[in-house]
């Protein structure tokens, strides 16, 4: 049996993770409190009991994809693989989590409803985030698995790519976070343009 304390934080868990959920498919203005705690069978009064207010709420959705993007970057980082391998594993796992596990999250690049102390804890924990995606481009160009580049301006680069999945991914496309991780892990290998053969003009 879970003691009284593990129960209230996996029903804590709960709400958060149905929240993010509902606020990644719908952006978080468009989604009451009402609504999450009819999906969770509670009343809205049982959400206060976790969290103060909406508030509140947010910023834990906003540390929850955060860990699950500080998890996936620690995995890769953790193989013995290549700059770029250790990358295109990072994309392929963080978007298959984003899309698949909470929904596209329009909510992570959004941080007016947050106090401004939670802001600048989030913004603190993505700079962290950014500088260990660029020395995974640095060691990359190191051990000659990525080509000589800025390192800076490539993670700007692909990052602001998947923070864009929000304005046009849909749950019940035909795309799945994996097609689309393939398809921005090939835009990122080969670009756009047409591969020349050897010895053409």
């Amino acid at each position: 049996m879970s003691s009284p304390d593990e129960q209230y934080q996996l029903k804590k868990q709960a709400v958060i993770t149905e929240a993010a959920k509902a606020f990644g498919r719908r952006g978080y203005k468009n989604v009451s409190l009402d609504e999450i705690a009819l999906a969770l069978n509670v009343t809205k009064p049982a959400l206060y009991y976790y969290f103060k207010n909406k508030q509140e709420l947010i910023y834990e959705c906003h540390e929850l994809v955060m860990q699950v993007g500080d998890q996936v970057l620690q995995e890769a980082m953790a193989t013995d693989s290549s700059g770029y391998v250790k990358i295109t594993t990072f994309i392929k796992n963080y978007l298959a989590l984003l899309t698949n596990g909470l929904g596209a999250p329009t909510i992570l690049y959004d941080l007016a409803a947050m106090s401004p102390a939670d802001q600048k804890k989030i913004k603190a924990r993505r700079r962290k985030f950014n500088q260990q995606l660029r020395q995974i481009i640095e060691d990359g160009i190191q051990d000659g698995s990525i080509a000589p580049c800025d390192p800076k301006l490539a993670v700007f680069w692909f990052m602001s790519a998947i923070a864009a999945l929000p304005l046009w991914y849909d749950a019940e496309g035909v795309l799945g976070g994996e097609e689309i991780a393939d398809a921005y892990i090939e835009f990122l290998t080969n670009g756009i343009a047409p591969i020349r053969k050897a010895g053409a003009a």
